[in-house]
């Protein structure tokens, strides 16, 4: 039986957010010391930094452009929005992307059976020329399109997680046909988007399964939710492979 694999690493608390924010260096930090604890039969796997090509995997030149411009200049936040950045967060967020694209790697060589990636700044707001909602780089948009390109993959599937609809992820798939994007989040929140009916656009359209629950719900909705109409979409499109993009943020405690 293939081991799992695991990636974290101390780097990505160099991305400093400022104090008070929610999406923190010291959250991280916790994380970190609790992946350092699993048994010795997990696998850590090392990370790099992506190169620039595979960044515009999913990103436009010019956005690229945009965040080394923003963090050299020691700008505090990106000019697309609200994501706060600081000397060291396009070297973060290369590691991140980098680390991510290792990891599918491992998979498809089969080293590990999978892979849990513990990275920051988060992905999936991102778009392909706008950073928003903490993000910047959108990791799980640019590995999938990395499994196609290099591996030559036809049909990948993105499953996220969070209190907040990948608003990001979506928008850069919305008319592929090939990457197949579940969504279980907070219905009505930040970013205002993921409404059931939106499913994809042109030869996209019904690659995209939107699940918005009620504010307060409970893991038991959520799973009823999985069970009635993202399991059975997924077994219909049959994905070679499974993207997941974790967000812990619907969390009582986080």
């Amino acid at each position: 039986m293939k081991p799992i694999g695991v990636h974290y690493d101390s780097c990505y608390e160099r991305h400093d957010t400022g104090p008070g924010h929610p999406e923190s260096a010291a959250r991280y930090c916790v994380l970190r010391e609790a992946l350092e604890a699993l048994p010795e039969d997990i696998v850590r796997l090392p990370g790099r930094k992506a190169a620039v090509a595979e960044v515009l995997l999913a990103h436009e030149p010019y956005y690229h452009d945009l965040v080394y411009r923003d963090v050299i200049s020691c700008a505090d936040q990106l000019r697309t929005g609200d994501t706060a950045i600081c000397e060291d967060s396009y070297d973060v967020a290369l590691e991140a992307t980098g680390a991510v694209i290792e990891a599918v790697d491992a998979v498809i060589r089969g080293d590990v059976s999978r892979v849990f990636c513990a990275v920051r700044p988060p992905g999936h707001h991102a778009t392909a020329s706008r950073g928003m909602g903490f993000c910047i780089f959108n990791h799980v948009a640019i590995a999938a399109n990395h499994l196609r390109r290099v591996h030559g993959l036809k049909r990948i599937a993105i499953v996220d997680w969070d209190v907040h609809h990948g608003n990001g992820t979506e928008a850069i798939f919305e008319t592929d046909p090939g990457v197949f994007y579940v969504s279980l989040h907070e219905g009505n929140i930040y970013p205002y988007t993921g409404r059931a009916a939106d499913r994809g656009a042109g030869p996209g359209e019904g690659f995209t399964l939107n699940l918005p629950l009620p504010h307060g719900s409970e893991g038991s909705l959520a799973l009823a939710a999985w069970d009635e109409h993202a399991a059975p979409a997924l077994d219909a499109f049959q994905p070679e492979f499974v993207l997941v993009s974790a967000g812990f943020d619907a969390r009582k405690d986080d």
